[in-house]
């Protein structure tokens, strides 16, 4: 493929519709390759696409499972390519890695459709040697052949981290915490494809106004199955897409993320800080609870986060008691006062691994140690902020040690006028454990792993 002066030009650069599968395979390899992160590079590609739904739905499907599914699906492709695998263009590595994803995972995928759309593929992104590894490869697949898997008796953990497709060293760490079979069960719970939940923007109008929305679109949302505040979205639901979405009806939120903000109990009239407020899901729930006669202020250090919390509050849904703020959450800008303050603080994320398929390639364990570090530092500086009598919270999206309970005990350390009150009466029953804290597990709960400390400032 060549311009008129004769440079070769890049295949991706065609301005003919992509199908579902060669989009794919741009989105993956964008991913592999650049560092792209899985979420944002599929909502702009197929909101330029403009696809059908069903394309899009394909097309998530591929890229989202393929990544889910990668040390598996990798295990197999390394056994039947050998030596060629360390060799082969990224193109043709990916074209490979979705073919055997549809071969190993999806049943409603015909093994030959994968491998000769696998191939056409290959072709298109390569040259006829690579297309005809690609299709020699798979067909061996599609007849059933597969790689040797790890002996469970010789090697329990390596076992686990190709059968569930997670890294070795994570798996070390949660079998060794949690123990083999409810390690498996959480590496397991990690694979399953997770539910679009939904919270209601009720400072917009009634939830019987917010259903009615959603069902002139098609879609009945039911209530979330711990009893948190959202509603889980049918399958087809695409928030780009919808009407509701867009004019601020609804906002994309984790059941556990939601019940946060329960645990928080901002009041009708309150003033309220969050510390780490970006991309705002949380904001806007505090922002509904406190009302107009509250004030919610919002706190983003980067200025494109910054922006893009003040046009999700502000434009999108529209709420009218809102303070964005960019500044440094270890250095707040604010005097004290607030009634109560959110620290939902950046962490190593090992909570969202099902919901961010690519993340559990990205991190290693000085992820954790490098947010464990810095947790702290955000809890001392919020203390201040807090009114007399007034509450803290803390949460994360991990359920690590070194990122929930060694940091509670760091900050109560440090702050003696803090003391931790049980979250038991916020929580609905599904959500309860044994303990003053919350902890939601996917394995448990079906939702993301999220821990959350309550304070009250004595």
């Amino acid at each position: 493929m060549t311009t008129q002066k004769g440079k070769r030009r890049k295949p991706w650069a065609r301005r003919k519709p992509l199908e579902a599968r060669e989009l794919a395979l741009q989105i993956f390899v964008a991913i592999e390759s650049q560092g792209a992160f899985s979420d944002r590079m599929l909502e702009s590609r197929l909101r330029e696409a403009h696809g059908t739904p069903e394309d899009a739905h394909l097309v998530t499907a591929l890229v989202q499972g393929t990544l889910r599914h990668r040390a598996t699906v990798d295990h197999h492709l390394t056994f039947f390519a050998r030596e060629n695998w360390g060799g082969l263009p990224a193109w043709i590595r990916g074209a490979l890695r979705l073919g055997a994803f549809q071969i190993l995972f999806l049943d409603r995928i015909p093994a030959r459709a994968a491998v000769d759309e696998s191939v056409k593929l290959a072709k298109t992104y390569g040259h006829p040697g690579t297309a005809g590894l690609v299709n020699a490869i798979l067909r061996r697949l599609a007849q059933g052949e597969r790689a040797p898997l790890p002996d469970p008796g010789a090697d329990p953990a390596g076992s686990l981290a190709v059968r569930h497709s997670h890294p070795r060293w994570l798996v070390d760490r949660w079998t060794a915490r949690l123990g083999s079979e409810e390690a498996e069960r959480l590496l397991a719970a990690n694979n399953e494809e997770p539910s679009v939940s939904v919270h209601p923007n009720l400072a917009r109008g009634t939830a019987e106004e917010v259903r009615d929305r959603l069902r002139a679109e098609g879609f009945a949302a039911e209530p979330g199955r711990n009893g948190g505040p959202v509603w889980i979205m049918g399958g087809g639901f695409v928030p780009s897409r919808s009407r509701a979405f867009r004019e601020g009806w609804i906002s994309l939120q984790d059941e556990a993320e939601a019940t946060v903000v329960s645990i928080l109990g901002p009041e009708p009239g309150e003033r309220v800080l969050d510390l780490c407020a970006a991309p705002g899901g949380k904001a806007a729930q505090i922002a509904e609870a406190v009302g107009p006669e509250g004030r919610l202020v919002g706190l983003e250090r980067h200025g494109s986060r910054a922006r893009a919390l003040r046009a999700n509050l502000l434009e999108r849904l529209r709420l009218q008691n809102v303070d964005v703020v960019e500044g440094d959450g270890t250095k707040p800008p604010f005097g004290p006062g607030f009634h109560r303050v959110l620290v939902d603080a950046p962490c190593s994320g090992l909570g969202v691994l099902r919901r961010r398929a690519d993340a559990r390639w990205r991190k290693d364990e000085s992820s954790i140690l490098t947010m464990a570090a810095l947790q702290p530092r955000l809890l001392g500086a919020a203390v201040p902020l807090v009114r007399p009598g007034g509450v803290l919270v803390y949460s994360v999206c991990s359920l690590e040690p070194e990122e929930t309970e060694e940091v509670v005990e760091s900050v109560l350390h440090s702050h003696p006028e803090l003391k931790v009150e049980s979250v038991e009466r916020f929580l609905p029953a599904a959500f309860r454990s044994p303990g003053p804290f919350f902890r939601a597990t996917p394995q448990r709960n079906g939702t993301d792993g999220v821990f959350a400390a309550r304070f009250v400032k004595r």
